[in-house]
């Protein structure tokens, strides 16, 4: 019967013996290290980043459309539909949020459209550069037939 050799890096033929690395290359996995950790890094927050607007652009989607939702019962009733998209607008900082309304008439039709901005601002410089500025506006909006 013949028994199966299996050979790893760093080992001889004889069981148990193993061969130390050479001096020159004992720090060269922290140096690998060193250098790819702040490009996985940078990677890591860009995609935290683009996680965290895609958030804000659900939840300004939502907001518009349940503004324009109270906006076609009551489409004179600004402050109430900036009321209800705000009520909406879960996790946003509500400084950084601009909520506008206006009443268009499109034929025979007349429509409620509601606006609204967000300032985001990247954690991550690269996506900041990306952009051109270190401000992002996030805007969403809806615009429904108001019932009467």
């Amino acid at each position: 019967m013949m028994q199966k050799l299996h050979f790893r890096t760093g080992t001889s033929l004889r069981a148990g013996i193993r061969f130390a690395p050479a001096p020159s290359e004992r720090g060269q996995e922290l140096v690998e290290f060193a250098l790819t950790f702040p490009v996985l890094f940078l990677l890591l927050l860009g995609i935290l980043d683009m996680g965290r607007a895609t958030y804000y652009n659900s939840v300004l989607y939502n907001s518009a459309r349940e503004g324009a939702r109270y906006g076609i019962i009551y489409p004179d009733d600004a402050a109430g539909i900036e009321t209800a998209a705000r009520n909406l607008a879960v996790g946003l900082y509500p400084a950084d949020l601009t909520v506008s309304s206006a009443r268009v008439s499109s034929g025979a039709a007349d429509n409620i459209q509601v606006v609204l901005n967000y300032q985001f601002t990247p954690v991550t410089p690269v996506i900041a550069q990306f952009f051109g500025a270190s401000v992002v506006t996030v805007t969403n909006q809806a615009t429904m037939q108001i019932e009467e």
